[in-house]
């Protein structure tokens, strides 16, 4: 892998590579599960997050995904796709979604890298920053929602305030 003057790293491997190079450097949890897929650890505010990165060739689009390990062996309810629907309208960037076969949720962000012989540094740091983010943004709501069992409306209301003002 080599750099230029602009810390962008040139393009002789995929994507994943250069993730992965880059999160050697901190000291962050990996695993490589093939040449297209890599698995790291991020610190967000309410827990480390795992987040997977996947890229796809063809469409030139790195996809990053983190679920969260919050699921209980109860059954969840159809309200769960209420409570998603709302989180989604005031997610900033990517959505979340509920697996019902795996009984938890997840988040997903899709980036196109389509036409860039390149990626930097900072989009690299911006990638995990993004995913990260958006996870400790919602983690409150699903929690409030799977734990304290409140209704949808309830759980967003209560986990995500805007504040204005200073204090």
């Amino acid at each position: 892998m080599s750099f230029d003057s602009q810390k962008k790293i040139i393009n002789k491997n995929n994507p994943i590579d250069y993730i992965e190079e880059y999160v050697i450097n901190d000291d962050i949890e990996i695993y490589r599960f093939s040449r297209d897929e890599i698995t790291i650890s991020s610190k967000g505010i309410w827990r480390n997050y795992k987040i997977s990165f996947k890229w796809d060739e063809d469409r030139k689009i790195i996809e990053a995904n983190s679920y969260f390990d919050m699921s209980k062996k109860n059954k969840i309810n159809k309200s769960i796709y209420s409570l998603i629907s709302n989180v989604n309208k005031k997610a900033r960037v990517g959505f979340f979604n509920f697996c019902p076969k795996l009984n938890t949720i997840f988040y997903s962000y899709k980036i196109s890298v389509k036409g860039q012989n390149y990626i930097t540094l900072e989009q690299v740091q911006d990638f995990i920053d993004l995913v990260t983010s958006e996870c400790d943004r919602f983690f409150p709501v699903f929690f409030v929602f799977f734990y304290k069992k409140q209704d949808p409306i309830y759980a967003l209301e209560i986990a995500v305030l805007d504040t204005c003002g200073e204090a």
